[in-house]
């Protein structure tokens, strides 16, 4: 995830467009890393858009953004 957003960074700072796409990047983080990520990540999209997929919806709303729910047949907002 950090290599990622880094990536990100070094294009923006070149002028380039960019955002980070995290699928469920974090599942299997412990409590204690969970929080440094998240903070990690506030400050990112400070910068960059970032698109956070997760079926966790419930540890990521804190980070605020918007949320999308997809149903089978339908996109919710």
């Amino acid at each position: 995830m950090l290599a990622r957003l880094a990536f990100a960074e070094m294009l923006i700072d070149q002028g380039k467009p960019a955002m980070v796409i995290l699928d469920d990047a974090l599942a299997y983080s412990d409590p204690e890393r969970m929080e440094r990520m998240f903070d990690v990540l506030a400050q990112a999209a400070a910068k960059m858009q970032i698109l956070i997929l997760t079926c966790r919806e419930d540890l990521f709303a804190r980070l605020g953004g918007t949320e999308i729910k997809l149903m089978r047949d339908s996109v919710f907002v």
